[in-house]
Order: C-alpha cells, then structure tokens, then sequence
C-alpha cells in the first residue's frame, strides 16, 4: 500500500487555526491586543463612576453600620 497524503480540513464554520500561518498569528495577536486595550480603557472611565457609587452608599449607612464596617476591616 502506497502512503496517503493527508489534506488538513478547516473546522467546521470556515475558521482556520491561525497559529499554523505566521501572518494570520501576528493579526489575531494584533486584535486581541487592541480588544484588551479597549477594555482597559473602558475600566478606567468607569472607575469614577463606580467611586462615586461607593461613596453614595457609604453616606446612606448608619453610624453603626459604618462603625461595623471598620471594626471589621481592621480584623
């Protein structure tokens, strides 16, 4: 019997791995990075906001519940 020459298929949707082509690595690569810099940038915006929220919270709690709250971070 002769030998078989394998032919790789893409998966199924017509996605290829794109670790196996240097170029396609250094895009996707180049995508994520931008994504996880959208995000960070996105966080850092909110971050305000969410102090502002905190804050708001903190000054809606009572003279115990802020004094609970501190004996409690001190443990």
């Amino acid at each position: 019997t002769e030998p078989q020459e394998t032919v790789e298929q893409p998966p199924e949707g017509g996605k290829t791995d794109p670790w196996h082509d240097p170029e396609k690595a250094r895009r996707e690569i180049e995508k994520l990075r931008q994504e996880a810099a959208k995000y960070r940038t996105t966080a850092k915006e909110l971050e305000p906001l969410a102090q502002k929220a905190r804050d708001a919270e903190e000054a809606q709690k009572s003279e115990a519940e802020r004094l609970t709250g501190q004996l409690t971070a001190a443990e």
